[in-house]
């Protein structure tokens, strides 16, 4: 069975084709001394076809998006008009999103409706009964398609109550409330896109006799509930690894095992893990595929690429990660981010990217304002870039600033 889609290209090649075959005998008419007359008219009929296309193709691409935002903003108030208009403009697309194990059905739908209006149109036998035969085939039709609107309907509260529960089981793993550590200002934030993915961050104390706070940002691959249960696996074992050592290399080795072990082929968690020395006032940290830190120093900004390998945790079983040890002064910023703020993208399909998060970063006023502040006005800048465009994935970041 051949979907609308094809139909129409099928269409439109048949009628380029007989365009074609008609200006060629008529030139072949005109060589042969039969007079150019007809291939002169074919000429500027195929002239006027051609402006009268592109005229019309232009039209439809200054008018698609904007039919396709009344669609999604009438509600209840949308008009017929509007309805018709979006689902000629937008008919390649709109089979194009159906489900594939859906598609069949659909063009079954329209393929009934189709032959109950030719078998109106052609009043096949006599009395009522053509109008009674082409009318139960149309409604069978419209009944189907209303079964598969039904379906995909249902499968979308669905998708929408998973998300809540992922969304739920998200905020649950991250801290209430911000770590008081002594000569720091520390906070942190994640803020979850509309399809809930696995970003989190967290805040442990240490109980070695030392005072050291382990600050972790976390980002696992994919989306809903799945990535929500390996944030809960991973918060889980991360708690059981800080029992037994304080070296975060060691902590992303033995972890690395787990999630390996655990995780389906293919599921990888970005995991950046430090830890707070307060008396040296040093940060030590290992990095498994997660952004690198930004260190901002006096009016320098700085991108920490650490040491070793950065494959994320579950690629590959054998990998051990490295340490690095960074020596904080009085007035540094140390921002660790996920690929949620670089990779936000505007209307444009515009990335925020790397040099706009330094530039936000290494604004002078920054100085006056505490972490939650700082925060908060890096995110406010990569919204305002954002604008009206949806955000797709987690953006999550925490600010440590040594005083």
């Amino acid at each position: 069975m051949i979907d609308p889609v094809r139909y129409k290209r099928i269409l439109i090649s048949l009628l380029k084709l007989l365009i074609i075959i008609e200006l060629v005998s008529a030139f072949m008419v005109g060589v042969s001394g039969g007079g150019w007359d007809r291939f002169g008219i074919d000429m500027v009929i195929a002239g006027i076809l051609y402006i009268t296309w592109e005229r019309i193709t232009a039209l439809i691409r200054e008018r698609k998006e904007l039919a396709r935002r009344k669609v999604e903003t009438a509600g209840q108030d949308l008009r017929i008009r509007d309805a018709l208009f979006f689902s000629l403009l937008w008919s390649d697309q709109i089979m194009q999103e159906i489900p594939a194990d859906r598609r069949r059905l659909v063009v079954s739908a329209f393929t009934l409706i189709a032959v109950g209006v030719v078998l109106a149109f052609l009043k096949v036998g006599t009395g009522l009964m053509p109008l009674v035969i082409s009318g139960v085939i149309v409604l069978g039709g419209v009944n189907l398609l209303t079964w598969l609107v039904s379906l995909e309907r249902v499968g979308k509260e669905t998708l929408q109550t998973e998300l809540r529960l992922a969304h739920s089981v998200q905020v649950s793993l991250m801290p209430k409330e911000q770590p008081v550590v002594k000569g720091f200002d520390v906070a942190g934030m994640s803020l979850p896109a509309q399809e809930v993915g696995g970003d989190l961050y967290d805040f442990s104390c240490l109980n070695n006799g030392r005072e050291e706070l382990c600050v972790s940002v976390v980002d696992v691959s994919g989306k809903g509930m799945e990535a929500a249960m390996s944030a809960v696996f991973t918060s889980g074992a991360l708690a059981s690894e800080i029992r037994q050592t304080d070296s975060p290399s060691a902590i992303l080795t033995h972890l690395n095992r787990a999630v390996f072990k655990h995780s389906r082929r293919g599921q990888f968690v970005a995991f950046l893990l430090g830890t707070i020395s307060v008396q040296e006032k040093k940060f030590h940290f290992a990095n498994a595929g997660q952004t690198k830190p930004l260190l901002r120093r006096g009016g320098t900004l700085q991108w920490i690429d650490g040491r070793g390998v950065h494959f994320p945790l579950g690629m590959r079983e054998d990998t051990a990660y490295e340490e690095f040890s960074l020596q904080l002064q009085p007035g540094d910023m140390l921002f660790l981010l996920t690929d949620g703020f670089t990779e936000a993208m505007n209307a444009g399909l515009e990335s925020y990217g790397m040099e706009r998060v330094e530039q936000s970063a290494g604004a002078v006023e920054l100085d006056q304002l505490t972490a939650p502040e700082i925060i908060a006005r890096l995110t406010d800048d990569v919204r305002q870039f954002a604008g009206d465009a949806p955000q797709h994935d987690d953006m999550t970041l925490v600010v440590i600033k040594a005083h």
